[in-house]
């Protein structure tokens, strides 16, 4: 288990990232940049980012806070400000119920918490085996994997409509982060589409129990239409 430091090595008490699926932490480098004065910033390498790990072993996030208790316990912190963003704000959520000595305060940015109808539709659909949300899971498996230079890369993600609003500077630093070097040369996607897809897949439908559980100060952050 490894983890991104976003600020350098310093005496400033530890805030730790958890970041969106599909995502990795050098994305928000800029917009946590105002509080690398006040912390060190770090970011736990989540599970599609080891080697050698099956998505089909995930069943429910709750795996993912579980790695991100032991890996702050690796790290001997207690009682640090956390931000989770979609993804990472449900894994926060889970890691602060199950563990709120190892947290302070919360920020949560667009966590994935949807209406319960929408989670009864979810239960439902599961119960018959049925797929809900089929058309991200195809999405995310039907996603462009390879491309022969980064700025090729950039140049193509740049005209997404997820893109549409991102500033130059941090859609250059989401194309350089997600990308490695590809065996038969080019740059390839680091972050497994299979993994992204097996998340969408696994949305969990308990949340609100968690939310009701809270006791640290939370702030919940949601994006709007422009």
């Amino acid at each position: 288990m490894e983890f991104v430091k976003l600020s350098k090595k310093s005496s400033k008490p530890y805030l730790h990232l958890s970041h969106a699926n599909g995502f990795l932490p050098q994305t928000y480098a800029k917009t946590l940049q105002p509080l690398q004065k006040h912390f060190r910033i770090i970011s736990l390498k989540i599970r599609p980012l080891w080697p050698g790990e099956d998505p089909r072993q995930v069943k429910h996030w709750g795996l993912f806070a579980d790695d991100l208790i032991r890996g702050l316990d690796s790290l001997g912190v207690k009682g640090i400000p956390a931000i989770g963003h979609s993804l990472g704000g449900v894994t926060t959520l889970y890691a602060v119920v199950k563990r709120p000595d190892l947290f302070s305060r919360l920020v949560l940015i667009d966590p994935t918490l949807l209406d319960p109808r929408r989670l009864w539709a979810i239960r439902f659909a599961r119960f018959f085996g049925w797929e809900y949300r089929k058309g991200l899971v195809r999405g995310a498996l039907m996603r462009r994997r390879h491309w022969d230079s980064e700025t090729e890369a950039f140049l193509y993600l740049k005209g997404k409509p997820l893109f549409k609003l991102w500033p130059q500077e941090t859609i250059k630093a989401y194309t350089h982060s997600i990308l490695r070097p590809a065996p038969q040369g080019g740059v390839e996607l680091l972050y497994p589409p299979e993994w992204e897809a097996r998340i969408y897949q696994t949305i969990p439908t308990d949340v609100w129990g968690y939310v009701s559980r809270l006791t640290l100060p939370t702030l919940v952050l949601c994006g709007g239409r422009f």
